[in-house]
């Protein structure tokens, strides 16, 4: 999937690696060295916070 969403960037700058795109539930740098864009994977637990603003909101 983040394939497909860097897919057709070429144009700003974003170089993918699909080598470093193997990386599961950790933070990481997944461009390619010469990328002129950074891409940055940054994992979240979405259930986590919806549970807590749902918990705030009550």
């Amino acid at each position: 999937m983040r394939s497909e969403v860097c897919k057709g960037l070429e144009f700003l700058g974003v170089k993918f690696d699909e080598q470093k795109n193997q990386v599961r539930g950790e933070e990481a740098v997944i461009s390619a060295d010469d990328s002129k864009v950074k891409v940055v994977v940054i994992p979240t637990d979405e259930e986590l916070m919806i549970a807590t603003d749902t918990m705030n909101l009550l």
